[in-house]
């Protein structure tokens, strides 16, 4: 890393990181403070520029990142805390902000396991929702996620902050289009499994065609190549996703509860599948 003193809130870089902040330059990711930083380091990830202040060597933790950035081919700027914080997005930065090449997938990247199991999130809203489920599936052994049109974007500082360093691991294509990701499971033999709330929590009337496809989720075979698909926090799966899906699962719940957190029945969903293949979880390789 090759470190330049910068005093001024108006030098090109800076102005560089706020952009990048909001996402004006959406092939690079913001991030900030120690803990993500050290994930993105550790998965891989290109840095194209690095800000610190001196705050960052006052822990021992952040001077030994400190001194394993210096290996790192990137641009370094030492600055004063004052433009730190003009950067940052959070009120305590740790010391440290980054630019990193955002992380890309083909939406072929995530069916490369022999027996897939994927998330779908079908235009999530929450940031931290996401996050949560890109974490928990990279724990359960996921083989990737998909994103579809509309969805939150997975690689946002709130987003990254709830994955805990799992985006930049877990392959995740983004802002796919819903047929396409229809039609590359239907082709690859992979079943589409829609999460949806327990019929007594309904009430449209359905074609018994599809009631017959719905279990409990303890009860769908989930060892088989399987894509499941969490939908919308507030309306569900879209219709043309119920319309193409092979089963429906539900989760039992109590009289008076209306609804999980999708994040929270993400992480039963994929410990089911996780428990049915008996935990076997591969070793996840970092980015080249």
């Amino acid at each position: 890393m090759l470190v330049e003193r910068i005093t001024s809130k108006q030098n090109p870089l800076i102005k560089r990181f706020r952009r990048v902040r909001i996402g004006d330059e959406h092939h690079l990711v913001f991030i900030e403070g120690i803990r993500l930083i050290e994930d993105a380091l550790k998965a891989g990830v290109h840095f194209e520029s690095v800000a610190y202040s001196l705050a960052l060597e006052s822990t021992e933790r952040g001077a030994q990142l400190q001194d394993d950035l210096l290996h790192v081919p990137c641009r370094g700027a030492l600055v004063p805390q004052q433009i730190l914080d003009s950067i940052a997005d959070t009120e305590s930065p740790q010391g440290i902000v980054a630019i990193v090449s955002r992380p890309h997938y083909e939406i072929a990247d995530v069916f490369d396991d022999e027996v897939p199991l994927l998330i779908i999130a079908d235009e999530l809203q929450d940031p931290g929702n996401i996050g949560n489920i890109i974490r928990t599936a990279e724990a359960a052994g996921a083989s990737g996620l998909i994103t579809l049109r509309h969805t939150v974007d997975p690689y946002n500082l709130k987003a990254l902050r709830a994955s805990m360093g799992s985006a930049f691991r877990l392959p995740v294509a983004t802002d796919i289009k819903r047929d396409e990701a229809i039609q590359s499971c239907k082709e690859r033999g992979i079943k589409i499994v829609a999460s949806r709330l327990p019929s007594k929590n309904r009430v449209v009337l359905e074609d018994a065609a599809i009631v017959a496809k719905e279990s409990v989720y303890t009860e769908a075979d989930l060892t088989t190549p399987v894509a499941i698909v969490l939908g919308r926090e507030a309306s569900g799966v879209s219709e043309d996703i119920s319309a193409a899906a092979d089963m429906f699962v539900h989760i039992p719940m109590s009289e008076g509860i209306e609804s999980l957190n999708v994040a929270a029945a993400a992480t039963l969903l994929l410990y089911e599948a996780a428990r049915q293949r008996n935990f076997q979880f591969k070793k996840r390789l970092t980015q080249t």
